[in-house]
C-alpha cells in the first residue's frame, strides 16, 4: 500500500470514528453520564480536524498520520500544561468553577482514575478549537469573525448542554449577567480558549 492511499484510508477511519463519539456523546448525555463530554472532545477534534483537511489546510492530525509523532508530543504535552495552568488557577485556585459530579466518585482510587483521564483530554479540546478556526478563516477570511463564530461554535457544543446536566458549576463574584443562562465572563473567557491554542501552534511552529 502506497503512503499516499494508507493516509487517504486512515483519514476514512478518523472520519467514521468521530461520527462514532459525537454519536456517544449525546447518548451518554442524555443517559446523564458525567462523563459525556469524554468521547465528545476527542469526536469534534478529529471530526473539525478532517473539515479543516477537506479545506486544504494541515492540520493536528497530519502530524500524526504523516509521522511526526516528535512534533505531536511536544504539541500535546505543551497543550496538556496549559490545561493544567486553566485547571489550577480557574478551579482550584480562584474556585470560579467545580465539578460536584466528578469530585463525588467513590472510592477514591476510581476519583482520581475519572478525574485524571479528564484532564489527558484537555489537549484534544484545544485542538478542536484551533481547527475550528481554521475552517472558519478558510471561509470567512476575517480572523476577528473567525474567533467569534469560534467561540459561538464552542459554547453552542459544550456551554449550552452544561446548562442542563450542571456537571459544572460556575461561580463568579460581582458577576451576574447571562446569555442563555451562561455568565457573561464565560462568554468573554471562550476568546482566551480560542486564541490560546492558535500562539501555541504558532510558537511551536505548527503550521496551517
Amino acid at each position: 500500500m502506497t503512503s499516499n492511499k494508507k493516509y487517504k484510508n486512515l483519514r476514512k477511519i478518523s472520519i467514521i470514528a468521530s461520527l462514532i463519539l459525537v454519536i456517544i456523546s449525546p447518548i451518554l448525555f442524555y443517559l446523564k453520564s458525567p462523563v459525556w463530554y469524554y468521547p465528545g472532545v476527542l469526536g469534534v477534534w478529529l471530526l473539525f480536524d478532517n473539515l479543516s483537511h477537506l479545506r486544504k489546510n494541515k492540520t493536528t492530525l497530519d502530524l500524526i498520520l504523516k509521522g511526526d509523532y516528535k512534533k505531536f508530543v511536544i504539541l500535546y504535552l505543551t497543550l496538556l500544561l496549559f490545561g493544567f495552568l486553566i485547571e489550577g488557577i480557574g478551579s482550584l485556585l480562584l474556585k470560579f468553577w467545580s465539578y460536584p459530579k466528578l469530585w463525588s466518585y467513590e472510592p477514591l482510587s476510581k476519583l482520581i482514575f475519572i478525574n485524571t483521564i479528564g484532564y489527558l483530554f484537555w489537549p484534544s479540546i484545544l485542538m478542536s478549537f484551533r481547527e475550528t478556526f481554521n475552517v472558519l478563516y478558510s471561509l470567512l477570511k476575517n480572523k476577528v469573525l473567525s474567533i467569534v463564530a469560534s467561540m459561538i461554535i464552542g459554547i453552542f457544543i459544550w456551554e449550552i448542554p452544561n446548562t442542563f446536566s450542571k456537571d459544572w458549576i460556575y461561580k463568579f463574584p460581582y458577576s451576574n449577567m447571562e446569555i442563555f443562562n451562561i455568565n457573561i465572563i464565560i462568554v468573554i473567557a471562550w476568546t482566551i480558549l480560542i486564541i490560546s491554542p492558535l500562539y501555541i501552534y504558532k510558537i511551536l511552529n505548527i503550521k496551517s
